[in-house]
């Protein structure tokens, strides 16, 4: 087994708000030394004052929660989520920032015997690659633009205001593809838990992938009529290639985003937003 995890920063952005870290049994391969393998993302938001550190800390907090031998079984994984966001909070007021700055979405994906079990607070992408090299994609979002983070569950008066525009909507669209065929969208289901929890037996998959909801961001320019067309690449352009890795030794995650972006500027892709990307290894 082995866990890699990389991000790189969208081309509205002057500072990359994603962050993540990978541990897992051996150096050797590519992780830390420590316990079982285990994936961790966050994505600050944008439009919030020191979000990048918050992502950070948001992150560094999950890990401690995670790593070990005290793993969350799936039953706890919403609530361990929730843990990691008030430690963040506490460090951020540390470190005399405002609450505000944990404002970050939370992906985690980490191994409970021979259970695997994937947790989304906030937007985002889960990407379960089957041993025959079939997909199963689930990504979280929130039409309203206000994804419901971690944090907002040590704040009630924000959790308030969001009820007042409506509520935090959640839709959770699944993709599917078979060997060899490509990403097709299968059905919606709306959601309101502040965590979405995906636990399957991993000997059933080759890779657990988790990404920020930046793979949504990529966009092409292409001529209509006198002036040049954005037009954005769809969800089932992206993702199939981004998820085909060559190896799964050392960083194996960091050397596909790096061809992936090599692959995007011979194709004219660029993404607006921050894209992180991170995987386990699960064997096969």
């Amino acid at each position: 087994m082995n866990a890699d995890v990389a991000f790189q920063i969208g081309s509205s952005h002057a500072v990359c708000q994603d962050y993540g870290r990978a541990g897992g049994p051996a150096r050797s391969e590519g992780c830390e030394a420590g316990g079982r393998p285990y994936v961790i993302l966050s994505d600050g938001c944008s439009s919030s004052t020191d979000a990048d550190v918050g992502a950070r800390l948001l992150v560094r907090a999950a890990e401690r929660l995670l790593s070990g031998t005290g793993a969350p079984p799936a039953g706890r994984l919403a609530e361990t989520h929730r843990e990691a966001a008030g430690l963040a909070l506490s460090w951020a007021g540390l470190l005399g920032l405002r609450p505000e700055a944990v404002d970050a979405t939370l992906l985690t994906a980490h191994l409970v015997g021979d259970e695997l079990i994937v947790g989304c607070s906030g937007d985002g992408v889960v990407c379960l690659q089957t041993g025959d090299g079939g997909l199963d994609v689930y990504a979280v979002s929130y039409p309203s633009g206000y994804p419901l983070y971690p944090a907002y569950a040590h704040q009630p008066g924000r959790l308030l205001a969001l009820e007042a525009l409506g509520g935090p909507r959640k839709e959770v669209r699944r993709f599917r593809a078979d060997a060899g065929g490509g990403l097709r969208p299968c059905d919606t289901a709306e959601g309101s838990s502040p965590t979405e929890v995906f636990a399957v037996k991993a000997a059933e998959y080759r890779y657990a992938v988790l990404l920020s909801d930046g793979v949504h961001s990529f966009y092409e320019t292409g001529p209509a009529g006198t002036a040049e067309r954005v037009r954005p690449v769809p969800l089932e352009r992206v993702l199939p290639d981004l998820v085909s890795f060559k190896s799964t030794r050392g960083s194996f995650v960091g050397r596909r985003l790096t061809r992936f972006a090599k692959d995007c500027r011979s194709r004219g892709w660029r993404h607006a937003d921050d894209v992180s990307l991170g995987a386990l290894h699960l064997g096969g």
